[in-house]
């Protein structure tokens, strides 16, 4: 007794896109706004890396401890102190925040994630826990200001739409009709 094999239809595939596609990776194309948006968001990490290690060279010296940054400015701990030490940390974590973020917002800009739309103000909340250093770190927020301004505009939104329609999964379709129930033929024999 044989029997056909029961199987679930093939999916007809995806409905194209109305949003270009890359040629090369057939993924939808990152429009200009984007490129530019995504690299002011990297560049502010330089630009923070270049501020640490100018307040770093300041810093240094015993002279210039207190000047290098405000917070050291305002509770002038002794240069060879452990509250110094701490302050010197904060000042370092600071600075990896602030590099994180600028990450953050690159990153998932370039990726499509709608939520960076918005979700970069937080993230320039985050760095601007600048105004505790000096105004060398404050400048790394204007990089990551002008890229979310740019994620603001209606390119934007209609890349993150169409990077969620390419990566949506087909709900399968199940048959309602020439199910087979009970058992089934077994290929071959059993010893």
């Amino acid at each position: 007794m044989t029997s056909d094999i029961a199987t679930l239809p093939a999916f007809m595939g995806k409905a194209p896109l109305a949003y270009p596609l890359s040629v090369r990776t057939g993924e939808p194309r990152h429009p200009v706004l984007l490129v530019i948006a995504s690299l002011l968001c990297w560049l502010s990490v330089p630009v923070t890396i270049v501020a640490y290690a100018r307040w770093w060279i300041i810093c240094s010296g015993v002279d210039g401890f207190h000047y290098s940054a405000w917070l050291l400015e305002r509770l002038e701990p002794p240069p060879v102190s452990w509250l110094a030490v701490i302050m010197v940390m904060v000042v370092g974590l600071i600075t990896a925040l602030m590099v994180i973020a600028a990450g953050i917002a690159g990153y998932n800009a370039w990726k499509g994630q709608l939520w960076v739309r918005f979700g970069v103000w937080g993230l320039l909340g985050v760095t601007g826990l600048s105004y505790l250093l000096n105004w060398w770190f404050m400048v790394a927020m204007i990089p990551l200001a002008l890229g979310g301004i740019l994620l603001l505009f209606p390119p934007y939104g209609a890349y993150c739409q169409a990077v969620e329609e390419f990566h949506a999964v087909p709900k399968p379709v199940v048959p309602t009709s020439g199910i087979k129930y009970g058992p089934q033929p077994l290929i071959g024999s059993r010893f």
